[in-house]
């Protein structure tokens, strides 16, 4: 018999789910306890529940199993009910904890932004397929579900009128108004799953952009005309409307605002108060905003307590990459300020295009997040999240023909092991790896394949971080260290990154032309390193920049217990080989999808050429420095032989590379390998040989991209 029933009335149930704000409306109760009824009837669990405030939180919760496989679900809200039926239906749970969350918000992110630098989001099937499958967007919530997230951010530029009815304002969509009651329709479908299942959907939007079809019709010229730095009364009341018609349209959603890219900043504090937040007043929802620190302005940011009560703040880890498995430091600025903070792993470009999945990074990730004590949520954008649902795999048929792989089941374990962590962030390593192996052993249908697979993991995740941190010249979701756009210039290596200790560029953050400082080195490229020379504790996490290291040797300063560049790179490829080793044990294992475990060979290759171009490139800055400290001709010989040897190792790596992958990364703006070896690899080969050539002009030649000689 399944019982699913309380006492409590639902208005009770109210007061209870409110607690969380953002994660589980009230709108949201009864429909979630509706499907927990349904999961378990389709389990045949017999299961009765009854909600206790008394828990702190409404996702707590604690199953109760008494006799005859009978169980009880005291829950803290109807998300604590669905979570406990999840956990007694399924065989193999994700995330296998009890209790309530470490991080209220625990969510991901999909990409509705179009290949343009307006920041469009019109919304069609054609543009957009993916989000029209139904079949295929109920086996993703079902997916991120396993793992406890509970928000969904559609990351768009304005989405708004290709959504929504607006009579106001006709000429706001290219779309028909049959076309927008389909999109319409379809949001709210996608909407109303995502609440049954507790999943909040908040829609991004950029300040201030309109439509292409609004710019046209207003008559507005000029570079971008969809854009507004300076408000005027037309826009005001346009985005007063639409953000209000939003929040009354569909169920269970809310806003996530970036103030810019074009959004002056002295014109914030205005638009925010007499827009954005009144337009979330006058829904009569009290809905959980958050706000994005991006070319936010200072001065705004510290009067936001006093503008609007249900805000929360958002800020990269460690802007557009993974960097290092530290956050930011900016985010201490934000440390109870508003109702909470959450941290977004955005886009991580120096991941892909490989395999990415390691409970060791992503466990010391997330737990530091946890003990800065006032981070209260997370999401996470998917890998290659410019083309989700694909990826940039190009897997060929025994007919010639190319097709390509899902992203959630190509990287399954990248959204897994994070609901694992947002829910319990302090767990045991060694325990984080058997269930990982144990997992990976049932999705390849051979246990002992899974450890093979998750060291893989451990070994390949710090290596592309590691390269853009040890150089750490330039950021960007489009300049991804496997492109080697922008990361490896001899002399940005040399001049950009000149301390230890540096800290974050003053002024709004993505106004500051997008430079970025290193961070620590993660811990378990830290262990090795320590094996591997000997040393007992190191002075200091941080990897020394290659100019310091070199004249500390010049002038003999002190480099023992310190991380040394030329040392971690050879570690990185260290590593990289190790992982092709556990890769080709995997590859001839009994698994039932043998041509993905050759995928994973082929990560590794590819990974070792990228270390072996980078290799080059920091010992030509060595090299560099030393004759320009010591004049020692011996020095400019062997910069010379890496430059010489940088050109063909690039090579070697992409040619390699495109055999299995489209681009080195998803974005659409991003520049291809043969643009990036004519443009920056051989250009950085010219520069430094006319440098040597040329004792008379021996300026630094470094790229700026803010220049426009890209």
């Amino acid at each position: 018999m399944i019982l699913l029933n309380t006492q409590i009335p639902f208005l009770r149930f109210a007061a209870c789910v409110t607690l969380l704000g953002l994660c589980a409306s009230a709108w949201g109760g009864p429909a979630v306890l509706n499907y927990a009824e349904e999961l378990a009837r389709e389990a045949s669990v017999e299961v009765s529940y009854v909600i206790d405030e008394t828990l702190g939180h409404p996702e707590a919760f604690r199953i109760e199993r008494g006799e005859g496989g009978a169980a009880a679900i005291v829950a803290g809200g109807p998300g604590g009910v669905l979570y406990g039926v999840q956990e007694l239906r399924l065989p193999h749970t994700v995330v296998g904890a009890e209790g309530m969350p470490d991080f209220d918000v625990r969510g991901t992110v999909l990409m509705m932004l179009s290949a343009s630098w307006s920041y469009q989001s019109e919304l069609s099937p054609e543009r957009y397929p993916w989000f029209f499958d139904r079949e295929l967007m109920t086996r993703y919530l079902d997916y991120i579900l396993s793992a406890r997230f509970n928000t969904v951010v559609i990351w768009s530029g304005h989405l708004f009128p290709h959504i929504l009815e607006l009579p106001e304002y006709p000429d706001a969509s290219r779309f028909s108004a049959e076309e927008i009651r389909r999109n319409q329709e379809q949001f709210n479908w996608f909407a109303e799953e995502a609440a049954k299942r507790n999943i909040s959907v908040l829609t991004h939007f950029y300040n201030i952009h309109i439509s292409e079809d609004l710019a046209r019709a207003k008559g507005r010229e000029g570079r971008d005309p969809t854009r507004y730095s300076e408000p005027d009364d037309f826009v005001r009341e346009y985005y007063h409307t639409i953000l209000l018609r939003y929040l009354e349209t569909f169920p269970n959603v809310s806003l996530y605002i970036c103030p810019g890219e074009s959004l002056a900043l002295e014109h914030q504090e205005a638009w925010f108060r007499d827009v954005i937040f009144r337009a979330a007043r006058d829904s009569g929802r009290n809905p959980h905003l958050v706000i994005r620190d991006w070319t936010l302005d200072p001065e705004f940011m510290r009067k936001l307590p006093d503008m609007y009560e249900n805000l929360s703040s958002e800020l990269k880890h460690n802007d557009e990459t993974i960097t290092s498995t530290w956050p930011d430091l900016r985010h201490r600025e934000w440390a109870g300020v508003l109702k909470g903070h959450i941290i977004n792993l955005h886009d991580p470009s120096d991941a892909t295009p490989y395999r990415v999945g390691s409970p060791r990074m992503f466990g010391e990730m997330v737990r530091r997040w946890h003990e800065e004590g006032y981070m209260t949520g997370a999401w996470f954008y998917p890998p290659q999240c410019w083309i989700w649902p694909d990826t940039l795999d190009i897997v060929r048929d025994e007919d010639g023909g190319e097709s390509t792989l899902m992203t959630f089941d190509r990287d399954e374990m990248w959204h897994l092991i994070q609901g694992r962590l947002l829910w319990k962030a302090e767990r045991d390593s060694d325990e984080e790896f058997r269930w990982a192996a144990d997992w990976l052993g049932r999705k390849f249908g051979y246990d002992r394949v899974g450890a093979k697979l998750v060291e893989w993991y451990d070994l390949t995740a710090p290596i592309l971080p590691g390269l853009q941190n040890l150089t750490s010249i330039r950021f960007g979701n489009f300049f991804p260290p496997s492109i080697a756009r922008v990361q490896a210039d001899v002399d940005g290596i040399l001049h950009y990154r000149t301390s230890i200790g540096e800290s974050p560029i003053e002024g709004a953050t993505g106004l500051t032309n997008q430079r970025y400082y290193s961070r620590p080195v993660d811990e378990f490229t830290l262990e090795r390193y320590k094996r591997k020379h000997g040393i007992d504790e190191l002075r200091d996490p941080h990897s020394v920049p290659v100019s310091v290291y070199v004249d500390r040797v010049v002038d003999g300063g002190d480099l023992d217990g310190y991380v040394l560049p030329v040392e971690l790179i050879d570690l990185y490829q260290e590593m990289a080989i190790e992982s092709r080793a556990r890769a080709r044990t995997a590859s001839v294992m009994p698994v039932n999808d043998p041509a993905e475990m050759r995928r994973f060979v082929q990560d590794s290759e590819i990974l070792l050429l990228t270390v072996d171009y980078y290799r080059h490139k920091i010992l030509a800055a060595m090299e560099k420095r030393f004759y320009e400290r010591t004049g020692d001709p011996a020095r400019l010989q062997a910069f010379r032989a890496h430059m010489e040897a940088s050109v063909p190792a690039y090579k070697r790596m992409f040619q390699y590379a495109e055999q299995f992958y489209r681009a080195g990364t998803s974005m659409w703006d991003a520049k291809s390998w043969e643009r990036t070896l004519d443009e920056r690899v051989i250009w950085d080969y010219e520069q430094q040989i006319h440098w040597i050539e040329n004792p008379g002009d021996r300026s630094p030649a470094i790229w700026d991209p803010t220049r426009g000689n890209d």
